[in-house]
Parts: C-alpha cells; structure tokens; sequence
C-alpha cells in the first residue's frame, strides 16, 4: 500500500467507520497470529508499527501515537 492510497481510504470511510477501536493483527510465515491495540502509522518513515501486547514497546508505541495526533491537532 502506498502512503496516497491510505490517504484516500481513509478519506472515503463511511461516517459509521471512523469511531472506535483499532486491532492490529500479524499473521507469520509459520502461522503464527499476534493481535494488539498498539499500533502506530509513522507516515514519515512510511511504516505501520505494531507492538504486540506486553512487550516492552507496546506502551512507548502507543504513546509515540498520542504525540503524533497531539502534533496533528495542535497544528490545526
């Protein structure tokens, strides 16, 4: 997925799609599946950052998010 493509989605939700709660979700090359609700897009660099529950970064990467959406807001 390109940077503009994830612009254009979420620019195009339904009003009924842009409330509540994200899950992030890994599927390994074994078959492994690890959930989390700590995810962070770092438009940046270009990334999706998941952080699976009870990790040392889940934490640091939910915050990462918060001072990115308080940057956000704050420009506004």
């Amino acid at each position: 997925m390109k940077k503009e493509e994830l612009i254009e989605l979420m620019n195009g939700l339904h009003p009924e799609d842009t409330k509540g709660e994200m899950i992030g979700i890994f599927i390994g090359r074994h078959g492994e599946v690890v959930t989390t609700d700590s995810i962070r897009i770092d438009m940046d660099g270009g990334r999706v950052i998941l952080a699976q529950r009870g990790s040392g970064e889940a934490q640091t990467n939910k915050n990462n998010w918060q001072k990115e959406l308080e940057f956000i807001r704050n420009k506004k």
